[in-house]
């Protein structure tokens, strides 16, 4: 068993990938950081957070390939926050970006992240949506698909200010600021850790830059059933996240259009997709719709007219001692 700082200690950037039940997307991620272009010094830390069976084959055999990537642990709760804290704490670089284990990064990322992190404190990179499909075609045929999106210099202060948003799986950090906010927030996962670390940043006076550079393939939903579970809790802890900061005026996601009224309407949209046999995307979009809509109905219930307390969960694993391999 290796010093969980032995690799932190060779590089400038630590890579932090969450990790759950993710064994036939990953090997592509790897192969796409393995592959970066005039990147400084980086290590890849994989966090298993209570997969059924553990990934350290693939991590063995791109190690065996050549990327400095090690597995870490994370067995006490379950969720991305946490993971991505455990997999923080098991580093010591100056510099983090954290993406996930079903995407694939563009060409320059590190690259990009790292140039942007020695004037900026927090960046986020640009994201393509692509549909799962797209990722059998391998990661050359993604690059090709990232071309027009990932050249340009980063934009110091891209974010709201009175909803900033955060693309956690394509983002980067100072790690002195990340641990000084305390890490991600457990009590928002599934959905919106992300903004509250947003959120917490910019009311702390900080800005969220944005290159270009990061540009990233992000696989959408493959079914159905997924796309309507992933947004049926992303609405649920947006509600959450309402409530925690007084966003209820300023939430697009409320207001553009306004959210009870959208939500009457999605039983006719949805009546309407089945009769008239939409496409696959059209499908997806109303699962996502109705998901959403449902999601945040089940929030105001639960967070708006019950007052169930946002009870905080920041920094959840940051302080556990971790084993790499």
């Amino acid at each position: 068993m290796a010093d969980p700082t032995e690799n932190a200690a060779r590089a400038d950037v630590s890579v932090v990938i969450a990790f759950h039940e993710a064994h036939a997307s990953l090997p592509l991620q790897l192969e796409a950081l393995l592959a970066q272009e005039e990147a400084p010094r980086f290590e890849v830390v994989v966090v298993d957070n209570r997969s059924s069976r553990t990934p350290v084959s693939i991590v063995e055999e791109w190690r065996a390939r050549g990327l400095d990537v090690r597995l870490v642990d994370a067995p006490r709760a379950q969720g991305t926050s946490y993971a991505r804290n455990v997999g923080v704490a098991s580093t010591t670089s100056s510099m983090i970006v954290f993406v996930d284990a079903d995407d694939c990064v563009g060409p320059r990322f590190i690259s990009s992240a790292a140039d942007a992190l020695r004037n900026v404190e927090v960046v986020d990179g640009e994201v393509r949506p692509v549909a799962a499909t797209e990722f059998d075609n391998g990661r050359e045929h993604l690059w090709r698909l990232l071309d027009g999106i990932a050249g340009g210099s980063v934009v110091r202060d891209a974010a709201d200010h009175d909803y900033p948003i955060l693309m956690g799986g394509a983002s980067a950090v100072r790690r002195e600021v990340f641990l000084e906010l305390g890490g991600f927030d457990q009590t928002f996962f599934p959905g919106a850790e992300d903004n509250d670390l947003a959120l917490r940043l910019v009311r702390g006076g900080r800005t969220i830059a944005r290159h270009p550079g990061m540009a990233l393939a992000e696989r959408l939903r493959s079914s159905d059933g997924a796309a309507f579970r992933r947004s049926f809790e992303a609405g649920r802890m947006h509600i959450a996240l309402c409530a925690r900061h007084d966003l209820w005026a300023v939430s697009p996601h409320l207001h553009d259009p306004k959210w009870f009224v959208d939500l009457a309407k999605v039983p006719l949209v949805a009546v309407k997709a089945l009769v008239t046999r939409a496409d696959s995307d059209t499908r997806r979009a109303v699962a996502s719709r109705v998901g959403l809509r449902l999601g945040q109905g089940a929030g105001m219930v639960t967070y708006r007219l019950l007052r169930r307390p946002v009870v905080p969960q920041l920094g959840v694993g940051l302080d556990e001692g971790v084993s790499s391999q």
